[in-house]
């Protein structure tokens, strides 16, 4: 691991550094990363209870998600992910700072019950995405059984379909907002409309307030 702006990072990237160097924000001392679009999601939260993080990464999400709601819940499937994510999120002591408490799940997000491969780009940790069969557990959401879910993200290089469809009756039971990237050319990757998630919660009655730079801020209608 290598540290960066307050933040600790897996040692081979550096497409995330890059980024932050040029575009990023400080927030509590630390560097911060999307931290607009997360603003933007937030504001249409009617509460804050429960954060779902699905593909929590480095937890530079779940930093921030942490100061809002009372639990977070995180899935990252990639061991030196959740190393990283342990020291920016967990370590910390964040219950001791007036902040809520997190939960890292060491498992990917999919339709079905089962295990993958996640293959990660040498210099871009945040380019790991579903790879075929594997070792890794892959689960649905709804089989974690969370209460009280008031918003979720979603960031899983393509795979944002098949991680929702998962959590198919904590949606419908919650209806929670929901920001899930969809990015050109990732769905396709998976044989799905490359918009595939959004039209999918828009068929549960969900509409798009807010598109950012291929994020889509879903609530209900």
């Amino acid at each position: 691991m290598k540290q960066h702006q307050g933040i600790w990072f897996p040692d081979s990237e550096v497409h995330l550094l890059d980024w932050m160097n040029k575009s990023g924000e400080w927030v509590d001392g630390k560097g911060t990363y999307q931290i607009k679009k997360l603003r933007a999601a937030l504001r249409h939260c009617r509460d804050f209870r429960t954060a779902v993080d699905v593909g929590g990464h480095i937890g530079l999400w779940s930093m921030q998600l942490v100061k809002q709601f009372k639990t977070v819940h995180a899935f990252e499937p990639v061991a030196a992910h959740r190393d990283c994510f342990q020291q920016n999120v967990i370590e910390p002591d964040l219950v001791n700072l007036g902040y809520s408490r997190a939960v890292l799940h060491a498992c990917a997000l999919g339709d079905h019950e089962g295990s993958v491969r996640i293959e990660t780009a040498p210099s871009s940790s945040g380019d790991s995405k579903v790879g075929g069969e594997g070792d890794i557990p892959l689960c649905r959401l709804d089989t974690f059984n969370l209460q009280s879910v008031d918003f979720i993200k979603l960031d899983c290089e393509g795979y944002e379909y098949f991680a929702l469809r998962g959590g198919e009756a904590t949606i419908a039971r919650d209806l929670p907002t929901i920001i899930v990237e969809q990015k050109p050319g990732r769905a396709q990757q998976f044989g799905l409309p490359e918009l595939g998630a959004v039209e999918w919660l828009q068929s549960l009655g969900y509409e798009c307030v807010e598109k950012m730079s291929g994020d889509f801020v879903m609530v209900p209608g």
